[in-house]
């Protein structure tokens, strides 16, 4: 069993590596190795060769995100070799892209909140990159913290009983209490319930509660 090491930790370790690899012909792989085997499942560690044009850079996954979901096809999106062969060179370009070229402008590591949609789900994560110090701004290192990826649902618009049920479901309300509070009967709530998640397409209560409020 790996160790239960924060974010935040890792984090500075890998800044530490950073700071002591510079001139390091290898210093991306021996960033990588500081960390590489205290990341949990959760979490996503990435080298990026960054000295051809961003179509032609090449990424390598040194420790991929391994929980399984069916929102997402993380296998694809886990691809090793030139970031121009990714489906996704869009997203990533908008993503990875971007912020790597910053780092290489400031020379610093960047730290921050990621909160994208991939596919048809939306992905909440903690990330930083360390750029390459040197002048030949080589490289990146991208270690990220998936913290949720949850469906986007249809582009659906709710009544205020809806949004009241909605909320009321996220808390862990029953039929019957959420009845007894929005005085209607258990009855009629399932149904509000079991419609909602046929315009949003679902079919757990579970998925339902997961979608982010505004639909």
């Amino acid at each position: 069993m790996r160790p239960n090491v924060s974010f935040t930790d890792l984090a500075r370790r890998l800044t530490d590596a950073w700071l002591a690899s510079s001139g390091d012909p290898e210093a991306p792989a021996v960033i990588c190795r500081s960390v590489k085997d205290l990341l949990k499942i959760n979490m996503v560690l990435i080298s990026i060769e960054t000295i051809a044009t961003p179509s032609n850079w090449r990424v390598e996954f040194a420790r991929k995100y391994g929980i399984p979901t069916r929102l997402i096809n993380s296998d694809r999106l886990q691809s090793s070799g030139p970031l121009g062969n990714s489906s996704d060179m869009g997203l990533l370009k908008s993503d990875l892209v971007e912020v790597c070229q910053k780092v290489m402008t400031s020379g610093r590591p960047l730290t921050g909140r990621i909160d994208q949609t991939f596919e048809n789900a939306r992905v909440i994560a903690s990330g930083i990159v360390l750029p390459d110090p040197n002048q030949e701004r080589a490289w990146c290192v991208v270690l990220g913290e998936v913290h949720s990826i949850t469906m986007v649902p249809r582009d659906t618009r709710f009544d205020d009983v809806d949004l009241s049920v909605l909320q009321l479901l996220r808390e862990g309300m029953s039929a019957r209490g959420i009845g007894s509070l929005l005085e209607l009967s258990p009855r009629t709530v399932e149904h509000r319930i079991e419609k909602i998640k046929a315009r949003v397409g679902v079919t757990s209560i579970t998925a339902l509660t997961a979608l982010r409020p505004g639909y």
